[in-house]
């Protein structure tokens, strides 16, 4: 019987180490330097904000002796100018201010599914961008209601009428973040036919990673590692608009590698192990004791 009590501390032991290991997500990629300047920027792609945080705070720039590299996120850049225009009777001021971000477009998988007088797009891919807008790509005639998750709703149209065409397709996303792996739109068919829809475009705006970096280097980028790690502090963050000023190598992002791995909590694991040590040992001493009183 104290055999098998023993056999079975052990196996609580065992098990506790197991459940105290935390799963790392730490998924890579090669960034493909090129140029001769100092400053190197690449930009993000749709499959790296889909694995990272949201706020991006898990990015991280190894050098090829596996240290951190310093960088920012230069998300677009904003100017501001005045221009002076001589009139009869004044002189006016005029300020314009001018906003440019990186707008990329992407072609996102996605499936259809049609019922209650309403048709719904499942979009794929979208997880954790900044979305511009969604154009849907149709050869159908129509005139319908389209609405996002966000509350976003606007008539799209494709007509051909006396020989003249018609067509606003396009519906602004606003910026919305899309949280989940799906996104999802709706057309208000009502008592008609779905549309045929042969593609999907999404623009989204991106951001680029600016870093230093040497003639020939090897970096790779690294991300999904923790959803509660806070974003890095680095010190080139304070005078990135001088950088901005200047000419930065434009690089590109090599084969993705998604990695999983189970890394063990080292405390746990000892204190689970000591304490069943502990346990054995005063169980053993018992048995000890009562072996030698009945003799």
């Amino acid at each position: 019987m104290w055999k098998k009590v023993i056999s079975i501390l052990f196996a609580l032991g065992l098990t506790g180490c197991a459940a105290n290991a935390s799963t790392s997500f730490a998924h890579t990629a090669a960034i493909e330097t090129g140029g001769e300047n100092q400053y190197k920027a690449v930009r993000l792609t749709p499959q790296i904000y889909n694995a990272s945080n949201s706020d991006l705070s898990d990015l991280l720039i190894k050098d090829g002796n596996g240290e951190n590299v310093p960088y920012f996120i230069n998300t677009g850049s904003k100017k501001a100018y005045s221009s002076k225009e001589n009139y009869e009777m004044s002189l006016i001021n005029s300020y314009i201010s001018e906003e440019t971000y990186f707008i990329e477009v992407l072609e996102p998988a996605f499936t259809i599914e049609s019922g209650d007088r309403r048709t719904n797009i499942i979009i794929e891919g979208l997880r954790n961008l900044r979305l511009c807008d969604v154009t849907i790509h149709t050869g159908s005639m129509f005139k319908r209601n389209v609405s996002t998750p966000h509350g976003t709703s606007k008539e799209l149209y494709n007509l051909t009428l006396n020989d003249t065409s018609y067509a606003d397709t396009t519906i602004p996303l606003n910026w919305n973040i899309s949280q989940d792996e799906i996104y999802n739109i709706t057309i208000a068919d009502g008592d008609d036919k779905p549309i045929t829809i042969s593609n999907i475009t999404v623009r989204y705006y991106a951001d680029d990673v600016v870093f230093e970096g040497n003639i020939g280097g090897n970096y790779t980028l690294e991300f999904g590692r923790d959803a509660t790690k806070a974003a890095p502090v680095y010190d080139i963050a304070r005078y990135k608009n001088d950088i901005l000023k200047g000419t930065i190598d434009k690089t590109t992002i090599g084969e993705i590698h998604y990695i999983t791995e189970e890394i063990a909590s080292e405390r746990d694991y000892k204190l689970v192990f000591n304490i069943v040590i502990i346990v054995v040992t005063l169980l053993l001493g018992t048995v000890i004791l009562l072996k030698l009183k009945k003799k």
